[in-house]
């Protein structure tokens, strides 16, 4: 993914709404799809993406046309996830329609005719923090330092938690992978 001209930061650091918008589409499927891989529900992808673009807008000024932006929104956007799901936790909310929901763009990343639904189900079947880890490496193509950022946490961190994610998922597809 390309990335955003600093030229855009700075007038959308400064609350010019073109060039916010300018962002928002540039960022606002892969922010879905991320969200939507951890909630499983687009409805609540849906709500959560919108309201990580309103954080986003509120503390735009803490924008560094010197950084990557796609880092600090996407942080933004781990953090509302898992707040809507501690909040949804405390509330004792369950929802009926997951088994329909339709995940976006991961097929690319696995081509294999069958395979995605496998990858889907095995995805669910890992430990909650390598699932969040693995998607931010594979399906959205951060960095380990990126990663780290993100999550805030160390780097040695993010790769013994990607290694373990893979064992896990290697473990749950060894059936698929004959």
């Amino acid at each position: 993914m390309e990335k955003i001209d600093k030229d855009i930061l700075i007038r959308a650091k400064t609350g010019d709404l073109n060039a916010f918008e300018y962002i928002l589409s540039f960022y606002e499927k892969a922010i879905y799809n991320y969200c939507l891989r951890i909630l499983k529900n687009s409805h609540n992808a849906k709500d959560v993406t919108q309201e990580t673009f309103i954080k986003v807008y509120t503390h735009r000024k803490l924008i560094d046309p010197e950084k990557n932006i796609k880092t600090w929104i996407f942080t933004i956007a781990t953090n509302t996830t898992y707040d809507f799901l501690r909040s949804k936790k405390r509330k004792n909310e369950i929802s009926l329609n997951t088994e329909n929901e339709t995940i976006l763009s991961f097929e690319a990343y696995y081509p294999k005719e069958g395979l995605m639904s496998d990858v889907d189900k095995a995805l669910e079947q890992i430990n909650q923090e390598y699932k969040k880890i693995l998607l931010l490496f594979y399906q959205q193509g951060f960095q380990y330092q990126e990663i780290a950022e993100i999550l805030d946490m160390p780097i040695n961190t993010v790769k013994t938690q990607i290694s373990r994610g893979k064992e896990q998922l290697k473990d749950k597809l060894k059936n698929y992978l004959t």
